[in-house]
């Protein structure tokens, strides 16, 4: 990972919802389940510094704070370009609004990138797994079109082909590993 600029990134960020006691119980939100982050912080990681200047970026949204993930996206130097989408099995969802079923993964691009003309639709559909685990259809939709190296943050386990960083992972706070990988890149 030392020194290297990612054309693929991909990063599903541990949102912290403004409603802190979420589910259920109203404890079970993500916050219950691992260490989350604000807006601000988000948008303050470095992700820029391990970005090859040409890349891609899947990014993962909830449909609360689909808002805030463009915002995201936009401080992280990227454009969006489309949407692809999670219809979650068997979920009964959560959401004040709606049962939201659904989970949205945006795409943006940084540099020259040429669109990808992939035939495959931006839907797909796949059972829920344990708490933000994405599903292995996603990667296969995805992995054809990505670019090398590829780099996953705020992974919950590591994939061949991929680096990873995530606090499952190592334990780290992915801030501070940001950083680091800030200080080696400079």
């Amino acid at each position: 990972m030392n020194g290297k600029k990612y054309r693929t990134i991909l990063a599903d960020p541990p949102r912290r919802y403004r409603n802190v006691k979420t589910g259920g119980s109203m404890r079970s939100g993500s916050a219950a389940k691992y260490p989350t982050m604000s807006l601000d912080e988000l948008k303050r990681l470095p992700v820029h510094k391990i970005a090859a200047r040409d890349s891609i970026l899947f990014l993962w949204a909830t449909t609360p704070l689909l808002d805030e993930t463009f915002e995201i996206m936009k401080k992280w130097g990227y454009s969006y370009k489309t949407t692809l989408y999670w219809y979650k099995i068997k979920s009964w969802g959560l959401g004040f609004w709606f049962r939201g079923e659904v989970e949205p993964c945006l795409l943006g691009i940084r540099g020259k990138i040429k669109a990808f003309r992939c035939q495959k639709s931006n839907f797909f559909q796949s059972k829920a797994r344990k708490h933000s685990q994405k599903p292995e259809e996603f990667y296969q939709l995805i992995e054809p079109v990505c670019l090398e190296p590829k780099i996953e943050l705020f992974a919950r386990e590591k994939r061949k082909g991929w680096d990873a960083l995530g606090f499952e992972i190592d334990g780290k706070d992915l801030k501070l590993s940001l950083e680091q990988l800030e200080i080696k890149n400079d």
